[in-house]
């Protein structure tokens, strides 16, 4: 492994390290990966702190239901921010809701920020600041349990009163956001569109846009809306030691890649030239983040414990091989697994199961030192770890919310 300690990255580094506490307190540490001194000369390992579960908890101020996912976490003016979404099930329902709330000890303790209520289902939560200003963005989708209905993107900003300011539509009602990052000062956003869980040949396409302040969201590069067009969705991503982008796409409706996840590329001075290979990794990677310690680049995501997901039945039509590898994948447990990229082989390597169960992955992640990652994710009871997906999603001891500690260290 490399050093590549360029004099602006020391700068920055220091900068931060300067002003950023021990990991277990909260403060504003930059999420950027540049921003940060990593000795790359070291092999580094993954270990886990233990999970300490915030939702459902006696320090929350609000009331939550049953089932709690779809979690996001920010810092910001020295505050942990947490938002998720809580309803009666995993499904879609009409008393789903999304709740904002703030710490300053680090989750001991909550204070409400903002809830949001419409009647209908409210999904993927994102926080992220802005040129100082903190952002909440999500997207509205139907009441029909067994539909995919996106109805219209949402978002707010945390007013300087230390209230938020009214919600506000944005984007194409049909457009899904699914993944924010800041990196190099500009905000990144990768989002999807089209006929996702359709019928015949998949046209979902991904989108990458780029914002210098929040309001405006444009195309990375306007000449190319879609980075790709096929049966992906979900597009975590990162960009690396080099600038250069690696994304991982869920390609759950199939195509002629075949089904699964895509591992695609795209260089530094052509970010939005995204190269994704011609065959699908069987494996299916849902709700994908990713994140860089060093100039190794890692995704975390749901592992299919009993998959893959794409059995290699091309005796069967595109239509049956969703059908019935939809209803395999259901019918295995899962768990939320970190995983590293391999650059050289372009193959997703399986590091370490985060401390999960049923119904469970949808990770939000941001850095707090040099070496140490917060993660938040959501898991069915830990105490059955053969429980299926789907009987997770529905079950009466639903899903809970917790906090982890992610350290890289060195060997």
């Amino acid at each position: 492994m490399r050093t590549s300690w360029s004099p602006a990255i020391v700068l920055t580094a220091l900068a931060a390290l300067a002003c950023t506490p021990d990991p277990g307190m909260v403060a504003s540490p930059s999420d950027d990966p540049d921003a940060w001194l990593v000795d790359t000369s070291h092999e580094y390992r993954a270990e886990l702190s233990e999970p300490r579960f915030v939702v459902p908890s006696d320090g929350l101020p609000v009331l939550t239901n049953v089932a709690n996912n779809n979690v996001a976490i920010e810092r910001y003016d020295g505050r942990l921010y947490l938002a998720w979404r809580t309803a009666p099930t995993h499904f879609a329902s009409v008393d789903a809701e999304l709740h904002v709330v703030s710490s300053a000890d680090n989750g001991e303790t909550w204070q409400s920020e903002l809830d949001v209520a419409l009647g209908s289902d409210v999904r993927e939560p994102n926080l992220v600041v802005l040129q100082g200003t903190l952002w909440l963005s999500f997207f509205q989708a139907g009441t029909d349990p067994y539909a995919f209905e996106p109805v219209a993107m949402w978002r707010a900003r945390r007013a300087i009163d230390g209230g938020w300011t009214e919600l506000e539509q944005w984007g194409d009602a049909t457009e899904v956001p699914w993944d924010i990052k800041v990196r190099g000062g500009r905000g990144l956003l990768t989002m999807y569109s089209g006929e996702h869980y359709g019928s015949g040949v998949p046209d979902v396409r991904v989108h990458f846009r780029g914002t210098a302040d929040g309001m405006a969201w444009t195309d990375v590069d306007r000449d190319r809306p879609d980075v790709y067009l096929g049966g992906a969705s979900e597009a975590g991503f990162e960009i690396d030691d080099d600038g250069g982008l690696w994304a991982v796409l869920r390609n759950e409706d199939g195509d002629a890649s075949g089904f699964g996840s895509l591992l695609c590329h795209a260089p530094a001075d052509d970010l939005a030239a995204w190269e994704c290979p011609s065959e699908s990794d069987p494996e299916r990677y849902d709700s994908p983040k990713m994140l860089r310690h060093g100039d190794d680049v890692y995704l975390l995501a749901r592992r299919d414990v009993g998959g893959p997901f794409d059995q290699g039945r091309d005796d069967l039509t595109l239509e049956e091989q969703r059908t019935q590898y939809a209803a395999a994948y259901w019918n295995r447990p899962k768990r939320t697994a970190l995983y590293r990229i391999d650059e050289v082989e372009r193959r997703i390597v399986h590091v370490l199961d985060l401390p999960s169960a049923g119904d469970t992955a949808f990770p939000s992640v941001r850095r707090t030192g040099a070496d140490t990652f917060q993660i938040a994710n959501y898991t069915s009871p830990l105490d059955d770890p053969e429980r299926t997906w789907l009987e997770g999603q529905g079950a009466l001891d639903g899903t809970s919310i917790y906090l982890i500690t992610l350290t890289f260290a060195a060997d």
